[in-house]
């Protein structure tokens, strides 16, 4: 199992997602080892550096589609914006929010919307073809 991270930002149904997503995790032989709360543009800066110090893989939950500062994606955008970044990918979604995966290096990020629904079918669409198994380590 590949151990991962989990930050659920301004997130709604927090406990039905953290079941998707275990559900999914299982499926993808992910680990979700330690989740985290950030509530505003400081604290998820905070939670992710925290959380990539400790993995490679981090799972932001949430703040997609506010349309205004607090949107995740305009946050992670300022954040990366002088790192090097190999691949960023947009995961489709039929049934809601798209979902986002960045990679740089040996770590990935990815931003998923928080409705349980929605993060399933991400997960078992769009993410399975871009995270690969090669035996205990992901590509």
């Amino acid at each position: 199992m590949v151990e991962c991270k989990t930050i659920f930002y301004s997130a709604r149904k927090t406990s039905l997602c953290e079941r998707a997503l275990k559900k999914s995790f299982s499926e993808l032989d992910l680990d979700m080892s330690e989740i985290s709360f950030a509530a505003d543009r400081g604290s998820l800066c905070d939670a992710l550096t925290e959380a990539f110090a400790e993995c490679n893989i981090v799972f932001v939950i949430g703040g997609l589609g506010f349309g205004d500062e607090r949107d995740v994606k305009k946050i992670v955008s300022r954040l990366i914006k002088s790192s090097c970044v190999d691949d960023c990918k947009k995961l489709k979604n039929p049934t809601g929010d798209d979902g986002y995966i960045i990679r740089a290096d040996s770590q990935l990020l990815v931003l998923l919307p928080d409705e349980p629904e929605q993060i399933e079918a991400i997960m078992q669409g769009a993410i399975t073809g871009y995270i690969k198994i090669r035996g205990n380590a992901r590509a």
